[in-house]
C-alpha cells in the first residue's frame, strides 16, 4: 500500500512544530498503530522515548518491526534497521535532517497521516494530512492486529466525526 505519512513528536516547549520522519509506505492508521506498537514494546523495550529516537533516525521505505540485520532491500544501499525498518536512504548517504514543520501546514506535505509519539503518556496521536487531530491511542492498546479498531476510548480526546 502507497499511503505515505510522517511518523514523529513534538517538544514540550513548543507543541505545534512537529519533528518528524518520513515513511514511504503503509502508513494507514491500521497497518502503523499496530507496527509502531510492536517496535516499541520489542525494540525500544515500552520505552516511548526510545522509540521516538528510534523512528527519528532515519526516513523510511517502510517500518516493521520483523525487519532482521540480514533483510534484503530490492533497491541498492539501503538498510534495514533491525527491529525497525528499512531505511529511504542508502548506506552510502549521510541521513537526511529531521522534518520539522508547524502541524498548522502539514497540508503542504505530500503525505495522508502524520502520527505524533508522546513519550510522557505512550500514546499515538493521529492527525489528518491537514493536520486535523483524529484521536489518540494508548500504544498498549495497539500491539494486537486490529487494535487500532478496537481501541476502547481514544487518550484525552474525542475522535473526530467518523473515527472509531
Amino acid at each position: 500500500m502507497r499511503t505515505h505519512c510522517y511518523i514523529g513528536a513534538t517538544r514540550p516547549e513548543n507543541p505545534h512544530l512537529v519533528h518528524g520522519r518520513f515513511v514511504l509506505f503503509d502508513g494507514h492508521p491500521a497497518v502503523v498503530l499496530p507496527t509502531l506498537a510492536a517496535i516499541w514494546a520489542g525494540h525500544a523495550h515500552h520505552d516511548a522515548a526510545a522509540l521516538i529516537t528510534a523512528i527519528l533516525a532515519h526516513d523510511w521505505e517502510y517500518l516493521d518491526p520483523d525487519i532482521t540485520a540480514t533483510t534484503l532491500s530490492p533497491f541498492t544501499g539501503q538498510r534495514p534497521v533491525p527491529g525497525v525498518g528499512m531505511t529511504l536512504g542508502s548506506e552510502v548517504d549521510p541521513p537526511e535532517p529531521v522534518t520539522v514543520f508547524p502541524l498548522c501546514h502539514a497540508r503542504h506535505l505530500d503525505t495522508e497521516w502524520i502520527y505524533l509519539i508522546e513519550a510522557n503518556t505512550d500514546t499515538i496521536a493521529v492527525h489528518t494530512s491537514h493536520g486535523t487531530h483524529v484521536a489518540t491511542y494508548y500504544l498498549i492498546n495497539c500491539l494486537h492486529p486490529g487494535a487500532a479498531d478496537r481501541a476502547e476510548q481514544p487518550y484525552g480526546s474525542r475522535p473526530a466525526a467518523g473515527a472509531r
